[in-house]
């Protein structure tokens, strides 16, 4: 702990009182009085001290960067008032408790215009240290929010730096921040538009990009969408922002998923993306304008487009697969966090991304398939095509969720140890079951893995709950029996699956126990052995 004679002097010097000369002395003298590691100290001599005089310090090192600027001096001018108030306002950022107080919070918007006009490496690595430890706090993250050109000039300065790499992991933090606070307190809409600015911009810097800045902004776009899902863009307001977001960056995958070898090393990250922007407005990335995009018979790059990325992610499914089942897990590894088949399924980490976009897009076309007239002029061998690509990706995801099982895990083992994947899978499973009949034999056994995650799991057995329904209620139609009074004869344990005669694609499903116990857990009734283990604890 410091003398507090000298605590009490430096405090003194630092307050609004004092001369500003005493006020430098006392800046300069803070370091050799306090440890920066004393939280008590410190704050003691925050809470004393004029603020606004490194508030005039940042502004004077400011005008001189721009004065320079505007002569275009060749060397870098000295910037040492700036350097002292960078300085302390580090080692202040560092204590959370310090941070948050509103007399630092206030420095907010001077910061972010230091970030963006300092060449200097170390002064610009300090003011993107202290906003990075002031975005750890909410109030930050609101500031940015209500008041988006701050974080916009970042943007901007990132486009003409020739290495943009200390800007792009700036970015990377801030964005995901902001997106984090956006889905965790509601969504406030003059914050959500302000989010969905920063996100304009970003995407428009991604599109116009050429350079290193295009490939390193990948990372940075697809860590801001991650936390957010469709209930978040449910605004007032953002619709035409939400479209120019999904046009700029979808285009611009596109175009790197087009180059030659150098670039294919960002085609995984590349899909990661895509598969946000699928999960959030499939309408924008698959239709683009629907009022234009009146029929899939046009010859149009973005139906062009939408095909190669839908036969790529079926072509890394089915790899992520083999990737898991042919290679052997370790079984030198015994850690419960990073155990053997924990490693055997990270080599298929792409699985998840590759199963949402083919699941919004299946998802996408039967809703614009539902909603085109009997004259549509639709080209159903281009559907027909895509098709036959996502039922062999269907194929292997059936064979791996089996042989899955088949190794000895129990379903509760098995969401435990990867629940992404499975609700993933289930999820892309789901609307391709929907829809075709003709895989429903093989995916019988993933029926009573389903209604147990339905059951056992109360994260994610909602969503695969929801992901089912569909299967179950077009599993009836195909056998020609009413969904209301299937569910009718499931309460009152009147069961008869009467099937129409000859019906050529009735589903193989209807009829079976395990389709039963689905059918209890997707339409939430107890069933007979639920029911039976209830009177029995009577």
């Amino acid at each position: 702990m410091a003398n507090r004679e000298q605590i009490e002097r430096c405090a003194g010097l630092l307050s609004s009182r004092s001369t500003d000369d005493e006020k430098l002395a006392g800046l300069l003298l803070m370091p050799r009085v306090v440890d920066a590691k004393d939280r008590e100290s410190l704050e003691y001599i925050f809470d004393s001290m004029d603020t606004k005089f490194i508030e005039r310090l940042m502004r004077t090192g400011i005008k001189q960067i721009e004065t320079q600027n505007n002569t275009e001096a060749t060397a870098a001018t000295e910037l040492p008032m700036l350097d002292i108030a960078l300085s302390v306002i580090n080692v202040f950022s560092s204590h959370s408790t310090i941070a948050t107080k509103p007399k630092m919070q206030d420095r907010i918007p001077t910061l972010f215009k230091v970030a963006t006009l300092v060449e200097q490496p170390d002064a610009l690595a300090e003011a993107m240290q202290i906003l990075c430890r002031l975005l750890a706090t909410d109030t930050a993250v609101q500031t940015v929010l209500e008041k988006p050109d701050t974080l916009l000039r970042i943007v901007d300065s990132a486009r003409s730096q020739v290495e943009p790499l200390e800007t792009t992991r700036f970015l990377d933090l801030a964005l995901n921040r902001c997106s984090c606070y956006i889905h965790e307190n509601g969504s406030d809409s003059s914050r959500v538009k302000g989010w969905a600015e920063l996100l304009t911009s970003t995407a428009n810097a991604f599109a116009s990009s050429v350079g290193m800045l295009k490939f390193e902004l990948i990372p940075v776009l697809a860590n801001a969408l991650e936390p957010i899902d469709r209930a978040d863009m449910d605004v007032v307001g953002i619709a035409d922002a939400s479209k120019d977001i999904a046009s700029s960056i979808g285009s611009s995958c596109i175009w790197v998923l087009r180059q030659k070898s150098e670039t294919t090393q960002y085609a995984d990250q590349v899909l990661v993306l895509y598969s946000h922007l699928v999960r959030l407005w499939p309408e924008h990335v698959f239709s683009g304008n629907r009022a234009v995009t009146s029929s899939l018979n046009q010859n149009s790059q973005q139906n062009k487009d939408s095909e190669l990325i839908l036969r790529l992610a079926c072509i890394e499914a089915q790899a992520a697969i083999d990737a898991m089942m042919i290679c052997p897990p370790d079984s030198d590894v015994v850690d419960a966090e990073n155990s053997a088949e924990a490693a055997r399924l990270a080599r298929g980490w792409k699985l998840p991304f590759c199963a949402e976009i083919i699941a919004g897009w299946l998802e996408w076309i039967a809703s614009w398939l539902d909603e085109q007239p009997e004259s549509a002029d639709i080209d159903e061998g281009a559907i027909y095509g895509i098709m036959s690509e996502i039922h062999k990706a269907a194929q292997v995801v059936v064979g791996f969720l089996v042989d899955w099982k088949d190794r000895g895990y129990s379903e509760q083992e098995i969401i435990d140890v990867s629940p992404g994947l499975v609700v993933s899978t289930v999820h892309m499973l789901g609307q391709w079951l929907a829809t075709d009949p003709k895989l429903h034999q093989a995916a019988l056994p993933v029926l009573a893995m389903c209604t147990s995650w339905i059951k056992l799991d109360t994260v994610h057995g909602a969503a695969v709950k929801e992901f089912m329904r569909p299967c179950v209620s077009y599993a009836l139609e195909t056998c020609g029996i009413d969904e209301a009074q299937f569910i009718a004869d499931l309460e009152s344990r009147e069961l008869r699956h009467d099937r129409k005669p000859a019906h050529e694609f009735a589903s193989p499903w209807v009829g079976t126990v395990d389709f039963d116990d689905l059918s209890y857990a997707v339409y939430g009734l107890q069933s007979d052995e639920e029911v039976l283990r209830a009177r029995q604890a009577m």
